[in-house]
């Protein structure tokens, strides 16, 4: 009994990872990751929610490690989020180099 006591004493809450995961929720949903990688969003947040119950359950090494892949995915999502934004960003100006480019044709003057 007294192993298991001293076991359980070893592994505190994962509060810092849980706290890291939330705020990586918070910036890839404010990223634009829910239209952008609903995948990974729905896998972070699914994996938070799983490390809130182990750790509610005292399962403190997997609430860690739920916490720790819930951040990864998070920011996954984010980083995805920021990908689609910039190529949304470079498709807006090709498009409006092509616009110029037709323009300065169409006055006659040279590429």
């Amino acid at each position: 009994m007294a192993l298991v006591l001293a076991g359980c004493a070893s592994a505190p809450p994962p509060l810092a990872d849980l706290e890291d995961a939330e705020s990586a929720l918070s910036r890839a949903s404010a990223a634009g990751a829910a239209a952008s990688a609903p995948v990974e969003l729905r896998f972070a947040q699914d994996k938070l929610a799983g490390a809130r119950e182990a750790s509610d359950d005292r399962d403190y090494r997997r609430a860690a490690i739920l916490a720790r892949q819930s951040r990864v995915d998070a920011e996954l999502a984010a980083a995805k989020a920021r990908a689609a934004r910039a190529r949304e960003a470079a498709r807006v100006k090709a498009e409006d180099n092509e616009r110029l480019r037709l323009q300065l044709l169409d006055d006659g003057v040279a590429p």
